[in-house]
């Protein structure tokens, strides 16, 4: 922490080798987790992608073109609305309750609901198509 606050990053830091971004989106993995920027994942370095999930955890790290090409190569794709809803889905609940609306006994809300039996179905389907142990 001290090294990066003195030089506003890490490279330098001991303990580890600086990486060139884009050439860390094509390093073979089980799992990519895209999780800073929109768009790191497009139709010029797709292809190039070697991995079996991505998990959208930043708002939209693909464009359509990408989608497309990665779906075409197998890869399976956690969208950035379930990977990285939770927060907003906190804060909303938080805003309702706020309003009024909702109070602490109300934590079985049919809309809470609906969005836990959602992601429930979305990771059914995942983990049928692999070991939990490796994702």
């Amino acid at each position: 922490m001290k090294h990066s606050a003195e030089n506003r990053g890490i490279k330098g830091s001991h303990g580890g080798d600086a990486v060139d971004p884009t050439s860390l989106l094509k390093e073979d993995c089980d799992v990519l987790i895209p999780a800073a920027l929109g768009g790191v994942i497009n139709k010029d370095n797709a292809d190039a992608i070697k991995t079996k999930y991505i998990i959208k955890a930043a708002n939209h790290p693909t464009d359509p073109e990408a989608d497309e090409i990665l779906a075409k190569k197998g890869v399976l794709i956690l969208l950035d609305i379930l990977a990285n809803s939770g927060g907003v889905m906190v804060s909303y609940f938080e805003w309702v309750r706020g309003e009024g609306e909702l109070g602490a006994q109300d934590v079985h809300d049919p809309r809470l609901k609906h969005s836990s039996d959602y992601l429930a179905s979305v990771w059914g389907c995942i983990s049928s198509k692999t070991r939990i142990g490796s994702i």
